[in-house]
């Protein structure tokens, strides 16, 4: 793949900046704390939110698409799947309890299912799901 031919979604740049700031926060907490319960549940927000910031920092490029496949990148690793290995792409909308959520559904042939949110997307699950037809066809080998 040619990078010229690649899209990228990932977590918008904001959100791990915030989470940075948090854990920044509680640090400040854990210093101006005045009793050994404060620091402890500061450093514990401290913990937390660094192990989040980090893994957010991971998903930065969540999902790559291009002519050959797509590539799906986590904390633990990247995932690359070709386009024949996908039986379907859709972005359903769902309703619960007054809220409405829409995710990217990527169907796999080995009865794998991923989902992706607009969160992790960065964008509406809807305009990823337009763009990566571009390049998948049904039944390509």
């Amino acid at each position: 793949m040619t990078d010229d031919l690649r899209r990228t979604w990932g977590v918008r740049p904001l959100v791990p900046a915030v989470a940075g700031l948090l854990c920044a926060a509680f640090a400040i907490w854990v210093v101006i704390a005045g009793s050994p319960e404060d620091r402890l549940v500061a450093g514990a927000g401290v913990c937390l939110t660094a192990i989040s910031a980090a893994l957010l920092l991971t998903m930065r490029q969540r999902l790559t698409a291009g002519p050959d496949g797509l590539t799906v990148r986590g904390p633990a690793g990247a995932r690359a799947i070709a386009w024949h290995q996908i039986a379907a792409i859709s972005a359903p909308s769902r309703r619960r309890r007054g809220l409405a959520s829409t995710s990217l559904e990527l169907d796999l042939d080995d009865d794998g299912l991923l989902v992706l949110g607009k969160t992790e997307l960065g964008t509406d699950p809807v305009d990823v799901a337009a763009q990566l037809r571009q390049w998948w066809r049904p039944g390509q080998a």
